[in-house]
């Protein structure tokens, strides 16, 4: 089955506009929680701070995506969707990786590169799993563009 049909389905008109409504609202959490609590670039979350479970996030931003006429926000999107990555099942309370924002630039190197070698050595388990679900969400999201792109050519 094809994703643009599992995602938008054969449904009744009410039913999938609900199921839209509830998938901005998703989307909208996400959203609001990335500002506040995004992790940096190159850490790991674990994913149950998400304010919705993965899965259904995935599903959302992909309904978003695919319902979305505008460029911009479809982008913003398509940049919350590949960010689902970073955040992993199992890594507890705090995130993995090198917190860049907390590094004491004043303070002796030795020290620094020393905490940079114990954060790489914290995450450095999980970042083939994270590169590889990476890499699975832009195959997806690829996936979503050339069925929309044929279901445009089909209704043109």
């Amino acid at each position: 089955m094809k994703m643009f049909t599992r995602l938008f389905g054969r449904v009744g008109g009410d039913h999938r506009e609900l199921d839209f409504l509830q998938a901005q609202r998703m989307v909208l959490d996400y959203a609001r929680f990335l500002e506040h609590s995004a992790p940096m670039p190159g850490r790991i979350a674990d994913q149950s701070r998400l304010p919705h479970p993965k899965a259904r996030l995935k599903s959302a931003l992909l309904l978003c995506i695919g319902n979305s006429s505008d460029e911009r926000l479809s982008e913003h999107l398509r940049a919350g969707y590949l960010m689902l990555s970073a955040f992993q099942p199992d890594v507890g309370e705090q995130a993995l990786g090198t917190d860049f924002t907390s590094l004491d630039l004043e303070g002796d190197m030795l020290d620094v590169a020393l905490q940079l070698e114990q954060d790489d050595a914290a995450a450095s388990p999980l970042r083939p799993k994270v590169r590889r679900e990476l890499e699975e969400l832009k195959q997806e999201l690829y996936a979503l563009e050339l069925e929309l792109a044929q279901s445009e050519r089909l209704t043109a």
